[in-house]
């Protein structure tokens, strides 16, 4: 090959590169945006699934399927719940499940001055308690919980079943978090006993 020949594709190789590079920077973003909005729309078909058929149903069975749409865990959305305990019907231990098991304990929740002494069973149901100045008309709460990626989710057992009660969870420690409230404050919880259960072993 002469020195010409070698010189004269040169530009070419240039070319193809810079042509390469700009049409990379342009299917790369646009592949992104359409698996996004192909995960945003599967996720609200989860969702929309979930809540025509909540009508009826109970608060453990909202909350693992408001979770299972949220992990995109579309299959688990519609499994069955055995005895209301989150765990499907195979009796395996799902995302659900799992995520559930680093908060199973006994929590002091404290919102302002107010506290309440909260039990997250790994099974998915919860009980909170009024401690320390609450109202004298306080009552205790029960119903199920589980957790989707970053967020809580609660149903009460009196209450509407649909939709749950999604609060963001902000972790600092393996102790302690703290929730987003729906109405703009926070709750936040302190661990006083792990109570992880034989499910979490």
């Amino acid at each position: 090959m002469s020195l010409t020949d070698h010189t004269s594709t040169r530009p070419t190789w240039t070319m193809r590169v810079i042509g390469w590079t700009i049409a990379l920077l342009i299917i790369v973003p646009l592949a992104y945006k359409t698996l996004f909005r192909q995960k945003a729309t599967q996720r609200a078909e989860c969702l929309e699934q979930a809540s025509s058929s909540q009508r009826a149903t109970s608060p453990a069975s909202t909350v693992n399927k408001y979770a299972a749409c949220e992990l995109g865990n579309v299959k688990s959305a519609g499994a069955s719940v055995a005895g209301g305990a989150g765990i499907v019907a195979t009796g395996s231990i799902g995302p659900v499940e799992v995520a559930r098991c680093q908060y199973a304990g006994l929590w002091a929740a404290t919102r302002g001055q107010t506290v309440y002494m909260v039990t997250l069973e790994a099974t998915g149901r919860f009980i909170a308690e009024p401690s320390q100045n609450t109202p004298a008309d306080a009552t205790t709460i029960t119903g199920a919980w589980s957790v989707a990626g970053n967020k809580m989710v609660w149903a009460y057992d009196n209450g509407p079943v649909w939709p749950p009660d999604v609060n963001p969870i902000s972790a600092d420690r393996s102790d302690a978090f703290t929730l987003s409230e729906v109405n703009g404050s926070t709750t936040r919880y302190t661990l006083v006993e792990r109570l992880p259960g034989s499910l979490c072993k």
